[in-house]
This record gives structure tokens, C-alpha cells and sequence, in this order.
């Protein structure tokens, strides 16, 4: 068995076709039979069940493709690592990040991800909350670092840390003297929030937040990363709240803490678990 044996049964799994796959393949028909025969005796196991009309892929063929794409997916990363001259295997980590996740907690995890991985090319991306599913399946980032309420069902995930919410004025405000600040104290100041296109789930949330305390928000300006809020807090175009590390200094933004105390968690998230994703999860 070999990788080019796999690669073919891949493409027969997926067309689940001798003709189309051979030819994907660029191997004759009977070339293509004899590949499977093969491997089934190798295995010593039925992959593919073959009528006159149909072939569909046994319960073992089922389970043998999920280790053969990851068997190719690891072959093919080790490559691109060597070439790369990536001593440690890991040729590179490509992260999405959701508006707000830029947290020290991450920026740790990345740090030692680093050590571990001196020569690996670390990438973050911004994504949007409906992105993430798909990101991750197409393989277009190796993991997510996203608030809880937005990554969708079937993904894997691994909590990271939690950020209370808090109200950011310019200095000088008014609502400095009302500190601690209730979501009530809220209503009637423009308010600065995520565009609701890129992040629907957090600006749903914080509509549902303001209707129960009895009023709607009057949205001034969509944004679409945290340092774009904070910007346009110092400006004085209007409030922001947000999900807010405790420390956090900004020049010309005062942060006030907001009571009942809420708290948004955010997670690691990731669909494939290839190389560079299992070495970040065990140094979480």
C-alpha cells in the first residue's frame, strides 16, 4: 500500500465510478479494478460493494476513507513542510479570528506555539461568524478562535477563556459617574457595535440584551474589529460594549465596568485535527 494507492481509492470513493476515477487518475479502467482488488486483499477487508448498476462503499470502506484523506493530508503537509525547510514538520498554522477573540490568552497560546515551532509560518485571518463552518471544512484556515454562541454544530472545539462584558466612553463622559453601568444606563447614547453581516449572533444577542431592559439601541456606526471600536470611541462618535480583557488602556477611551456582570466565552474551534492543529491543542 501507497500513497498513490490511496489517492486512488479516494477519487473511487468520491465518484464512486471506475470510469471517472481512472481517468481522474490517469489509469486505465481494469488498472483501476486491479488497484482496488489489491487493497481489499492488503486490508484484508471489503471497501466497495460493485454491481452492474451501483457501487457505494461498504461500512469498513466508509471508515478507511476518513484515515486514507488524512494519511494523504499528512503526506502532502510533510512535503510542503520539507520544501519549505520546516525542521519540525509543520510548515504552517493558518488561524481565523473572530471581531473581539484578539485576547492575551491567544496571544499566549500563539507565543508558545511559536517555541514550539520556530520555523512554521503563523497566520491570523479575519473571519466573519457565518464564515467559520465553511473556512474550516475547506480547509482555508487549520482553526478559528470564535465566541461560543457563533461556531457552529458538528465542529470540534476547546474552551479558551472567558471576557466580561464593558462599556467603553470617551473620556470624559457622562456615564463615568454612573460606574458600575447597567444595560439600562444604556439607552438614548448612539452606540457603536459589529457590522450585523459579519457578526449577526453577537449583534442579536446585544438586541435581545437591550430589549429586555426596555428599550432598542440606537446603532451609530458598524465596525468591523475591536480597534475600529475603539477608534470611534476616542473620537466620541458613541458607546461601544463589548467583550473587554480587564487592563485594557486605549488613549482617550475609558472603560467602565458593566453590572449584572455578563460574560461572553470564546473556544479554539477546528473541523480537520492535521498536525498543526494537534500540536496547538496540546499546548493549550
Amino acid at each position: 500500500m501507497n500513497l498513490k494507492t490511496l489517492s486512488a481509492f479516494i477519487v473511487l470513493a468520491e465518484e464512486l465510478h471506475f470510469g471517472r476515477a481512472a481517468h481522474q487518475c490517469g489509469i486505465s479502467q481494469p488498472a483501476m479494478s486491479r488497484l482496488l482488488s489489491e487493497l481489499e486483499a492488503d486490508l484484508g477487508v471489503k471497501l466497495l460493494n460493485r454491481t452492474s448498476r451501483e457501487v457505494s462503499l461498504t461500512s469498513a470502506g466508509r471508515g478507511f476513507l476518513d484515515s486514507a484523506r488524512k494519511a494523504v493530508a499528512y503526506a502532502d503537509m510533510a512535503v510542503r513542510a520539507a520544501r519549505a525547510g520546516a525542521v519540525d514538520g509543520i510548515d504552517s498554522l493558518t488561524v481565523g479570528m473572530v471581531i473581539g477573540t484578539e485576547q492575551p490568552p491567544v496571544g499566549a497560546l500563539i507565543a508558545k506555539f511559536k517555541r514550539a515551532h520556530p520555523e512554521t509560518r503563523v497566520a491570523l485571518r479575519r473571519i466573519d461568524e457565518r464564515d467559520i463552518g465553511a473556512a474550516l471544512s475547506d480547509g482555508e484556515i487549520d482553526a478559528a478562535i470564535a465566541w461560543t454562541v457563533a461556531i457552529p454544530t458538528g465542529l470540534h472545539r476547546r474552551p479558551l477563556g472567558t471576557v466580561p462584558m464593558a462599556v467603553m466612553v470617551q473620556a470624559g463622559h457622562p456615564l463615568e459617574q454612573k460606574e458600575p453601568v447597567s444595560w439600562a444606563d444604556l439607552k438614548g447614547y448612539p452606540i457603536i457595535l459589529p457590522d450585523r453581516d459579519r457578526q449577526p449572533i453577537i449583534y442579536d444577542h446585544y438586541q435581545r440584551y437591550t430589549a429586555e431592559a426596555g428599550f432598542e439601541p440606537a446603532i451609530a456606526v458598524d465596525v468591523s474589529t475591536m480597534a475600529e471600536a475603539l477608534a470611534m470611541v476616542a473620537g466620541g462618535v458613541g458607546v461601544g460594549n463589548a467583550p473587554v480583557v480587564p487592563g485594557l488602556s486605549y488613549p482617550g477611551v475609558t472603560i467602565l465596568r458593566q453590572e449584572p456582570l455578563f460574560e461572553f466565552s470564546y473556544e479554539l474551534t477546528w473541523a480537520h485535527a492535521v498536525p498543526a492543529v494537534e500540536s496547538l491543542l496540546n499546548l493549550c
